[in-house]
């Protein structure tokens, strides 16, 4: 019962997370929001047993993304959203129920037809087999969307110190 309970407050505070992650117009207060989501599905990851992969949504996630999304904030203007732009689109209801539609059309056919057996199977999870299954095929990847990100990272902090110095050279020039 303890476990059905944490469940739904586990999930809850997912969705609320998340939803404010997305509507959010301070960035910072977004990100934050978004930590909260990842922090809580770590959470759903321990209620399924998967502590090694609810240990790496913390640290990857929370750690390196939140983080990684928190200096590119910090290297942007205007990150408080107090500009007079519309929030909303005017059509946002319609979207929603158009959304709501081909949701239950693309996947109640998958749901009826689908054969889930009565009992779980017994798995015998192992952190070795899991770390070849990803890193196998994928090394070069990887290492390359690394270098990927960092050049972006470098081309962020590169693009905000040009903005700058135009800015004192305007300020300078006046």
């Amino acid at each position: 019962m303890t476990q059905e309970i944490t469940f739904w407050v586990l999930a809850v505070i997912a969705v609320l997370g998340a939803l404010v992650a997305v509507r959010r117009r301070n960035l910072i207060h977004g990100v934050f929001a978004l930590m909260i989501f990842f922090a809580s599905l770590s959470g759903l990851f321990l209620l399924l047993l998967a502590e090694f992969i609810a240990a790496v949504q913390i640290l990857v996630y929370i750690g390196a993304v939140g983080i990684l999304l928190l200096f590119a904030i910090m290297l942007t203007e205007r990150v408080t959203g107090d500009d007079a732009r519309r929030v909303t689109s005017r059509g946002w209801f319609w979207g929603l129920v158009a959304t709501i539609v081909i949701f239950v059309y693309l996947l109640l056919p998958a749901i009826q037809e689908a054969n889930l057996p009565e009992t779980a199977q017994p798995i015998k999870p192992s952190v070795e087999a899991l770390g070849k299954k990803l890193m196998n095929p994928y090394v070069v990847t990887l290492e390359v969307l690394a270098l990927l990100l960092t050049a972006a990272l470098i081309g962020a902090v590169a693009a905000a110190q040009g903005a700058r110095e135009n800015k004192e050279e305007q300020s300078d020039d006046s």
